[in-house]
């Protein structure tokens, strides 16, 4: 058997939400007062809804942390249905949104104190390694997918760093001034069948000189 702290209660006044919104939240999401001794099972429960066990691989996994302190199939629903008894779920029953992600999020916070939530995780969880396995895969992919879209971030405000720049050096050109799009050959033995580009290059003839001038614009169209 293994034993949890009491959780603490937060005093910490709720700030600048409204009267509506505070009872709607308590409406979904109703205080949940449980005894000492219920916890460590509700959260080995919680657990084995994070690990998506059925009812079987659920009371199994969680007796062989409890021991000789085992439950029966009868006391496990019991408990769960203490967890489950929130109007939160009453809704989402034939909701789209019934996901076991939405499953997880309520269940958290009914079962909040995360160091409690960490040790059941890791009890229930060494007993599937394989499913343990899929889930760090999914983390990993949702974090892979952070970075290419910060990536695409970071590419797309370069992009609006370069439009901005040309939009400075296009209001520096005299309004007589002609774009052509231009390919390069950089002299090197591999390159000399591929030209690099397209460059823009702005063109025109000086008032006072007479003589044509040439401004390098950049790799991207000023005319588009």
């Amino acid at each position: 058997m293994f034993s949890y702290k009491s959780e603490q209660n937060s005093s910490d006044p709720v700030l600048n939400i409204g009267t509506d919104m505070k009872d709607y939240i308590n409406f979904m999401f109703p205080e949940k007062s449980f005894k000492e001794k219920e916890k460590p099972i509700l959260y080995l429960i919680k657990s084995c809804e994070y690990y998506d066990l059925s009812e079987r691989e659920s009371i199994e996994s969680i007796n062989k942390v409890l021991g000789d302190k085992s439950i029966s199939r009868r006391t496990y629903y019991n408990y769960k249905k203490k967890l489950y008894d929130s109007q939160a779920f009453g809704l989402l029953k034939n909701s789209c949104y019934n996901t076991i992600g939405v499953k997880l999020f309520i269940l958290d916070s009914i079962l909040d104190d995360w160091e409690h939530t960490k040790r059941a995780d890791k009890l229930i969880g060494q007993q599937f390694p394989k499913r343990k396995q899929v889930l760090e895969d999914e983390e990993k992919q949702k974090e892979e997918l952070n970075n290419v879209m910060n990536r695409a971030e970071a590419n797309i405000n370069k992009l609006k760093e370069m439009e901005t720049s040309q939009s400075r050096i296009d209001s520096t050109l005299p309004s007589n001034h002609t774009t052509r799009e231009e390919f390069v050959k950089c002299g090197k033995e591999f390159c000399l069948q591929c030209p690099h580009g397209p460059y823009y290059y702005a063109y025109w003839k000086d008032s006072t000189t007479k003589k044509i001038k040439k401004k390098y614009l950049g790799v991207i169209d000023p005319r588009q």
